[in-house]
């Protein structure tokens, strides 16, 4: 045996940290920064090979696709739909956990001046109708602190079904809510319904929302950020499925509605779990937590029951 191979076998810390940063790496090839590839042209070419390799195809991302700011800001890459994810993935340099059940990727988009923030939208499909929607946004760098009282602003919003803010991470600020949602406001809404479409998949006609926001502090007035947004299909039940307008889910209907507060409050207990979760994804840290603990808590309201098929397996 080389003494590189007795080194290997020596430092498993050191295999566990090199398994964890090729797939960060990986990633930084197939969707590289904007600041990067201005600094390294070769690197956009690179992507751009790697995405017509898997079918990928990249567009401008239009000022309503980038949720806001000048044409041109990001770009958005249209994803296999076929791929599956599940447990975890890669975002951002940190690691994204998934709820239960089996992911699609729909789109991905690079945005701001200088590619700063990575944003990923998830499918999750049962039956040809969705189960569930991701949309998770990271910055790759740190970028204003200026967008911070936005996000404040959700976490106190009375509209808000249940929200938190923790105060156990300083500085960090970080929070979750829940709360209904009108799909037709729901980011890059127009690209997806159309991939969506495409696939024959259908949207319900309610959607409830559960958010987790995290920031940290970096220097000059600056932050890292991460926004994690999961939208549930609350009425793909017996028990709900006669319940298909949003009125039915306001937050002053619940009382007249048992069957709707049931699931709004397996969701708000469901979240309290998962956002722990969520926190040590943002740091890296999944060792904070078991593979079964993970699986445990993943198993949100909306998840698929075994054995049910998927359009898209």
């Amino acid at each position: 045996m080389s003494a590189f191979s007795r080194l290997w076998y020596r430092a498993p810390l050191w295999r566990l940290c090199l398994y964890l940063i090729v797939p960060f790496v990986a990633l930084t090839f197939v969707f590289p920064p904007a600041y990067l590839t201005r600094r390294l042209p070769r690197m956009a070419q690179i992507a751009t090979a790697i995405h017509h390799r898997l079918g990928m195809q990249d567009t401008p991302a239009d000022a309503d696709q980038a949720g806001g700011g000048n044409p041109g800001d990001g770009v958005v890459t249209m994803m296999p739909m076929t791929d599956r994810l599940t447990k975890a993935i890669p975002f951002a340099g940190r690691i994204l956990p998934l709820p239960a059940g089996v992911w699609h990727p729909i789109i991905n988009v690079i945005e701001g001046p200088h590619g700063e923030v990575l944003e990923n939208v998830l499918v999750r499909v049962q039956g040809h109708i969705v189960t569930g929607l991701i949309v998770a946004s990271g910055t790759t760098q740190p970028v204003s602190a200026a967008a911070n009282p936005a996000m404040d602003m959700e976490c106190h919003d009375d509209r808000n079904y249940m929200s938190h803010i923790s105060a156990s991470h300083p500085p960090v600020t970080e929070c979750w809510l829940t709360r209904l949602v009108d799909p037709a406001s729901i980011s890059h809404m127009n690209v997806i319904a159309s991939r969506l479409k495409e696939e024959g998949i259908v949207l319900p006609p309610v959607l409830l929302r559960a958010n987790w926001i995290n920031t940290t502090p970096a220097a000059d007035d600056s932050l890292n950020a991460e926004t994690v947004t999961i939208y549930l299909n609350p009425v793909n039940a017996n028990e709900t499925k006669i319940l298909r307008s949003p009125d039915f889910w306001t937050k002053e209907a619940l009382a007249q509605q048992p069957a709707a507060n049931d699931f709004v409050k397996r969701m708000n207990t469901w979240m309290a779990g998962w956002a722990p979760v969520l926190h040590d994804g943002f740091n890296s840290d999944m060792l904070a937590s078991s593979e079964e603990q993970r699986a445990r808590l993943s198993l949100d309201p909306a998840a698929p029951r075994p054995g049910e098929a998927n359009p898209l397996d």
